[in-house]
Order: structure tokens, then C-alpha cells, then sequence
């Protein structure tokens, strides 16, 4: 527990400055190397990190997908080509090696891929979005927050199991006590920062509704990740966060949360969080 104090700590620390200067490519930077390093992460967890017909497209793709969103113009359509022209180099590649690869762990790797390079994409897509530093910073407040709120909730009240078969230790009472409270913490921030903001006035049942629909996405990713590991019978992803494993052991419900903001508030006509 010592360890993973100190190393949250130093996490949060590190993470200041990224957040204050989000606006430059330093944050861009730093989420294509965490994009790549989450992507051979789960390349190690199904046993595809040493085929180079797997590991470089997709580590190309990993680390070209953040910078292509957030840079070039005509993001969108780009985009899809980039990713079209992966997945359909991945189907190629397991047709020409017939009767060596195993398709099963081609679709895996293509879909994992796919799956992390856009979770962490849209955290600098999110950005750029009007008022984009305070919902980078609900992004990261939501899924630790979650996690902290749960854990505790559940500590304290939680008698039923939620999935034991894929973490044995959530509960029904933690997930509903980090909902709740995440939700009330999106509403307590988003009304500091319309205040300090001056010129916006929170909506504030959209900011609970967008909240708990977070949380609720944050405990999903977080479970999604703990499936892909114990059906590969791995306890972390890595070690590169003492006490804490990973890449995608720490930032697994970001990556589940950030791809769902966007998409709510692309159009602000649809929902919106500031009046």
C-alpha cells in the first residue's frame, strides 16, 4: 500500500504540469507514448508482442493515431482510413501466413488496438473541445475518483458480489457508492469552475446524468481490462507504476471514459454541460 501511495503521488505530480500546458504538444506527446506502451501491454497479454507482423503495424497505428487526430486536418476522414488500412493489412497478413497464425489472436490484437489508440485519441480530442481542460480534468477526477469511491463504498457497505468471476472483489454497493458520489463530484467541480470561469452557468442535471454515465462507463472498462487478464492469467499489465502495474492497469477506465465524453458533446444542440 506504501509503494502505491508513493507512486500515485508521483504520478499526480508528474501530471501537473502536462495538464497546465495540455494546450501544447507535450500532451500530445505523452499520450502517443502511453497509447504505444498500452498497446504492447496487451500484445504481452495474448502472446503477440514478438511477431513482427503484429507488434510494428499496430505499434505504428498506436502511436500515429493520437498525433493524427489531434494535428492533421480533415482528422475524421483521415482517420478512418488509417484505421481501415490496419485492420485490412492484419486481415492480410493472417491470409498469407495461413496454417501459422492463429486468426483468433489477429482479431484480438486488431480489435485491442483499435480499442486503446482511440480511448487515448480522444482524451486530446476532448481537449480541444470548448472548456477542453475542464473535461480532460473530469476525465481523470471520474475514473480515479470511480475507482477510489467504490473501493471504499464497498469496503464499508458491500455485501454482493458485482462480477466475481471477473474481479472478485467488487461489489454491487461499491459500484452503486462510486456512481453516486463521481456523479455528485462532476456537479461540485463543474460549479467551481463555472464560477471561476465567470462567462458560463452549469447545467446541473446534465453534469450528474454525464457523471454517473461516466462512472458507470469507468467500472466497465476498468472490468473489461480485468477480463482480458484473467483470461490470459496475468495478474498486471506491467510494472511500469509501482503498486500500480501498468499502463492499462492504471489508465483503463480513462481510455473507456474519454471516447464516450466526446461523442456526448459533439453536439452541443444534443447535450450540453454549459448554458
Amino acid at each position: 500500500m506504501k509503494t502505491r501511495i508513493i507512486t500515485g503521488l508521483c504520478m499526480v505530480i508528474v501530471a501537473i504540469p502536462f495538464i497546465v500546458w495540455s494546450h501544447t504538444v507535450a500532451l500530445s506527446i505523452l499520450i502517443a507514448l502511453l497509447s504505444l506502451v498500452g498497446v504492447f501491454e496487451y500484445l504481452r497479454c495474448i502472446g503477440a508482442e514478438k511477431t513482427p507482423g503484429f507488434a510494428i503495424p499496430s505499434g505504428l497505428f498506436a502511436l500515429a493515431v493520437p498525433l493524427l487526430l489531434r494535428y492533421l486536418p480533415g482528422k475524421w476522414t483521415l482517420l478512418f482510413g488509417v484505421a481501415y488500412v490496419y485492420v485490412f493489412f492484419m486481415l492480410a497478413y493472417a491470409m498469407l501466413t495461413i496454417g501459422t497464425t492463429d486468426f483468433s489472436k489477429v482479431a484480438k490484437a486488431t480489435v485491442g488496438t483499435l480499442y486503446i489508440s482511440s480511448g487515448f485519441a480522444c482524451l486530446l480530442a476532448t481537449r480541444d473541445l470548448e472548456h477542453g481542460l475542464f473535461f480532460l480534468i473530469m476525465i481523470i477526477v471520474t475514473a480515479f475518483g470511480t475507482d477510489i469511491f467504490a473501493y471504499f463504498t464497498g469496503y464499508f457497505f458491500g455485501k454482493h458480489k458485482l462480477i466475481p468471476a471477473v474481479s472478485p472483489k467488487k461489489t454491487v454497493e461499491g459500484a452503486l457508492g462510486g456512481t453516486l458520489i463521481a456523479a455528485a463530484a462532476f456537479v461540485g467541480c463543474g460549479m467551481v469552475y463555472a464560477h471561476l470561469y465567470g462567462t458560463v452557468r452549469p447545467h446541473l442535471l446534465a453534469m450528474f446524468v454525464c457523471g454517473a454515465i461516466l462512472s458507470v462507463i469507468s467500472q466497465l472498462g476498468d472490468l473489461i481490462a480485468s477480463y482480458f487478464k484473467r483470461n490470459s492469467g496475468i495478474k498486471d499489465y506491467g510494472n511500469l507504476f509501482p503498486g500500480h502495474g501498468g499502463v492499462l492497469d492504471r489508465f483503463d477506465s480513462v481510455i473507456a471514459i474519454a471516447p464516450i465524453l466526446y461523442i456526448m458533446l459533439s453536439d452541443p444542440t444534443i447535450f450540453t454541460i454549459f448554458k
